[in-house]
């Protein structure tokens, strides 16, 4: 008796996974690590320049100094005043004036305990919602953005609130830049590809801080 074979049965396979919760831990953990590094040996770089505009800054005002001495001198003896000896008291002044303003910049781009970038990323890597992922982060000292993917874009909300209420983001102002459809296909797949396939959003999140107040001139009208 003549049997028949079916030739197409269906072979069930399992779901490609691109991403596993382990891989993107140790993802996160190696990001966190090299930022730490980055951020420490820019810090060191801050410190050492410092140190060496202070005992720039200190040399020539000793220089300075010395030079205000013969200027004094000079006029007790009622000699007329020299012009060379006049321009090189100008020329001091003005580059102790230069040293001055650039120590003021490094002393005010200086991280303090706490409040490094560093520590702005271990708080978005803890704060990160299961329904989001991201891509990128820059940071400077007035501006934080973070761009990335979420399968539900309300979440970004909830995420945008617990970010605000921290200490370390004091004085930025959190915005949703730009919420677009990203639909995951096989292009692009690698990069931003879910096990379920489900359609996910771009998003980028940017938090800067708000412009000073220009004050009017004097005697205008308000």
């Amino acid at each position: 008796m003549p049997q028949q074979i079916n030739l197409c049965t269906p072979l069930l396979l399992a779901p490609k996974r691109y991403f596993s919760a382990q891989t993107m831990a140790l993802a996160l953990a190696v990001f966190l690590v090299l930022g730490g590094a980055l951020c420490g040996a820019w810090i060191w770089n801050l410190n050492r320049t410092t140190a060496k505009l202070q005992q720039l800054k200190s040399s020539q005002a000793t220089e300075l100094a010395s030079l205000k001495a013969a200027l004094l001198a000079n006029a007790a003896g009622a000699a007329p005043l020299s012009p060379e000896l006049q321009t090189q008291v100008q020329d001091l002044r003005t580059q102790v004036q230069v040293q001055e303003k650039v120590l003021l910049a490094l002393q005010q781009g200086r991280m303090v305990p706490g409040s490094a970038h560093s520590d702005r990323l271990a708080l978005v890597s803890r704060s990160i919602p299961s329904t989001v992922w991201v891509t990128a982060v820059n940071a400077d000292a007035t501006r934080f953005e973070v761009a990335g993917y979420t399968l539900e874009p309300s979440a970004l909300n909830e995420w945008v609130k617990r970010l605000a209420l921290s200490p370390l983001m004091q004085g930025l102002r959190l915005s949703t830049v730009k919420v677009q459809s990203a639909r995951l296909v096989q292009a692009t797949a690698a990069a931003t590809a879910t096990p379920t396939g489900r359609e996910a959003w771009s998003f980028t999140l940017v938090s800067a801080q708000p412009p000073a107040p220009v004050a009017p001139p004097k005697g205008s009208t308000p």
